[in-house]
């Protein structure tokens, strides 16, 4: 089959957001077309997402696609993190700036909420566990707040990037299984929970799983066709998992990025007692499946000690700083919450040090050696609970996102955790985005399959010894 078209994803990620382009012609190729980053903004008392920074770029980098590329584009997609929303009023503007996940309104929210549902049926009925930046904490945390009062609908961000670009609003699947508020049973919202919450199930958009094609591009472009917009899986993990070139069902996933995952596919969630005090959560897979995984610290550690060192040094000479440092024997519990979002994170691995009886380090390769080593042994801890819990081990662990461009990391993940690794791609997200994008529109005949993975960097590390 000839192909002469593009697709583009919007992977939009906390630090920054990002407009692909994959052009399939003889050959496929990837660009990036247009990247800015996404701070966020201290506004009205709170850590914020700046919306009218995020949709001027947008629309500034599509504009610039659009007009420019030499192939046509056919579809769009968009994924972002999860659990953070947009409030909108009657009509369908924002009544705010959203607020990040990592702003502290949530505190104390899990022990109001357990006045209204303990946390094992708030599981039971939802499959998803307490995290402090839960969509459902969130909202409760707006109870008293007229804007609440005031919301005609609640769209998770890549939905409303959606709904932005196309006047078409829904809640996604994948996005909607990581807010706390969705029937783990059912694919629809929980009727008692939204009752708890105060809030209407009518200012929660139509559910629809990734795949959905939402109708053309809302904007003034000169161009023969626009664009479709693609609700591909909103959730960026979903997208990632998606890319994924799974060989066996004896497979864990490791997402890497600020934040870390573990996880696994399934045909059904892990419910049982051990997976609820255990602090697993049943996220729902691109193909409607389950995804059980556990939310774990990841690259945050590193980013921030660079920072609280005032980034002297590049990532890639940090991991050899690491490598050269001998093994860490001292490990710090990378779930500790000083370590959540610290003014200096040197303070806090020092806090955390002394109060553990230990002195502080006197090399800054150490407190990098330190921080690899404790995120290894929480990635075994974790591989270990969910080979206890599906009954048998896994044979290889796949490792995706930004720390795959991380040799040392990807080694010590193999030694630690004594399982083949399979590292790649970098780019998951994108890749999910774009293969969804793809069967959707019924282009992804054999060929283009196979050289689209073909286009991906894998590289396998053993553990040592092996």
């Amino acid at each position: 089959m000839k192909h002469n078209f593009s697709l583009l994803a919007i992977d939009m990620g906390a630090g920054s957001i990002r407009i692909m382009q994959l052009l399939i012609g003889d050959e496929v190729s990837f660009k990036e077309c247009h990247r800015f980053e996404n701070p966020m903004i201290m506004e009205n008392g709170a850590l914020r997402w700046d919306l009218k920074v995020i949709c001027g770029e947008l629309e500034r980098g599509l504009q610039l696609v659009l007009n420019e590329s030499r192939m046509p584009v056919v579809s769009i997609g968009v994924d972002s993190w999860g659990v953070d929303f947009v409030l909108l009023n009657h009509e369908g503007q924002p009544l705010e700036n959203p607020v990040s996940y990592r702003d502290e309104r949530t505190n104390g929210m899990k022990e109001l909420w357990e006045q209204s549902m303990n946390g094992e049926e708030t599981f039971r009925r939802t499959g998803i566990n307490f995290n402090i930046f839960n969509t459902l904490y969130q909202i409760l945390s707006l109870s008293d707040q007229a804007n609440l009062s005031n919301t005609n609908r609640i769209l998770f961000m890549a939905d409303y990037l959606n709904y932005y670009l196309s006047g078409v609003a829904v809640n996604e699947l994948t996005l909607a299984s990581t807010s706390q508020m969705l029937s783990c049973v059912y694919d629809f919202w929980d009727a008692h929970i939204l009752e708890s919450l105060g809030i209407r199930e009518e200012v929660l958009s139509p559910l629809v799983f990734a795949g959905s094609i939402l109708g053309p591009l809302q904007m003034k472009i000169q161009t023969d066709s626009l664009p479709k917009l693609i609700a591909v899986a909103g959730h960026d993990t979903a997208c990632a998992v998606a890319a994924i070139p799974f060989e066996t069902d004896d497979a864990a996933f490791l997402a890497t990025g600020t934040w870390c995952i573990m996880g696994m596919l399934s045909d059904y969630p892990l419910m049982s007692d051990e997976a609820f005090l255990s602090g697993i959560s049943n996220e729902r897979s691109a193909d409607g499946r389950f995804r059980p995984l556990k939310n774990l610290m990841g690259l945050w550690l590193i980013q921030q000690l660079r920072k609280a060192f005032g980034n002297r040094h590049s990532y890639e000479a940090i991991d050899q700083m690491a490598a050269a440092n001998p093994v860490s024997t001292v490990l710090i519990d990378p779930s500790e919450a000083l370590f959540y979002n610290p003014e200096n994170m040197l303070q806090a691995f020092d806090a955390f040090l002394i109060k553990a009886g230990h002195q502080a380090f006197q090399s800054e390769a150490a407190y990098y050696r330190c921080a690899y080593d404790s995120l290894v042994a929480s990635f075994r801890k974790s591989m270990l609970l969910f080979e206890k819990l599906r009954g048998k081990p896994f044979k290889v662990i796949h490792v995706i996102g930004g720390g795959v461009q991380s040799a040392l990391l990807c080694q010590l993940i193999a030694n630690g955790l004594e399982r083949e690794v399979i590292a790649g791609p970098v780019e998951a997200a994108v890749y999910g985005n774009m293969l969804i994008q793809l069967k959707t529109l019924g282009k992804l005949d054999t060929t283009l399959k196979e050289k689209l993975y073909a286009s991906m960097t894998l590289q396998k590390y053993a553990p040592a010894g092996a």
